[in-house]
């Protein structure tokens, strides 16, 4: 079963490359560095913060528009098409070919990252910088973040259209992003029953804001490799139990 998800993540990955996704990220990286020197030029702030914002902010979004709009289409044209028979109909379980198409686009994803990593911080030191281990670990949670948000378009699409999969995707991840600061209104600080609510949404749907780590970063605060590490291990585990289910649904669709 390895041996196909490999072959599988393979082709998928090279499908991928093929359509120059790449090549969208050179542009983003030039207009990364083109946006900073403009920013710092017409700003008093330190050079730095800014070149580390912009950076890591756009690490964010292009991994995350990335993960939604090809991660969408990853099961659901192979479907629609019926291209998914002739490789199904070979001895290729279901699950070895989504696991096999999620590799093969969170390559892309982690390579997307990498590189886009290499500009913004190139820029950054550049510009004054010095080494923060939190740079790493900001990339790391990027990447973990990018892998969440696939796994859960990539399951919606297998329950629905492409268009509320992309919908619900993005709602659910403005959501985990915006539900920590929630809590500490006055208005939900008095009602303990939407306390309830949310308690029970952040155990059930992905707490995004944990993965945010850049406020940390800009200012220097520091965080405690156990709070580093729990979150990894969060990513990680939330990401994985999102495959298995998705795994579930599939092997249980009806592809006629």
């Amino acid at each position: 079963m390895l041996n196909k998800v490999l072959i599988i993540s393979k082709y998928t990955y090279k499908e991928i490359i093929k359509s120059r996704i790449l090549l969208n990220t050179l542009f983003i990286g030039i207009g990364l560095f083109v946006v900073t020197f403009v920013a710092y030029s017409f700003s008093y702030g330190d050079p730095t913060k800014i070149a580390l914002d912009f950076g890591a902010g756009t690490l964010s979004i292009s991994s995350v528009a990335i993960a939604i709009f090809m991660g969408v289409s990853l099961f659901y044209d192979e479907i629609e098409n019926r291209t998914i028979y002739q490789i199904i109909s070979r001895p290729v379980s279901r699950s070895a070919f989504l696991i096999g198409k999620t590799m093969g686009l969170g390559t892309v994803l982690i390579i997307n990252i990498l590189i886009l990593s290499v500009i913004s911080q190139s820029l950054y030191f550049f510009l004054g910088g010095e080494f923060d281990s939190l740079i790493l670990w900001n990339i790391l949670f990027t990447i973990l973040e990018s892998l969440m948000v696939l796994s859960l378009v990539t399951m919606f699409s297998l329950m629905t259209s492409k268009v509320l999969s992309v919908i619900l995707t993005i709602c659910i991840y403005i959501a985990g992003h915006a539900i920590s600061g929630v809590k500490l209104l006055s208005f939900v600080k008095d009602r303990p029953f939407l306390q309830d609510v949310i308690d029970l949404y952040q155990f059930v749907l992905p707490g995004f804001y944990k993965l945010n780590i850049k406020d940390f970063l800009l200012y220097k605060n520091n965080l405690s490799y156990e709070y580093l590490l729990t979150t990894a291990a969060y990513g990680i585990i939330y990401t994985t139990a999102i495959i298995s289910f998705s795994i579930f649904i599939f092997n249980k669709k009806d592809l006629n």
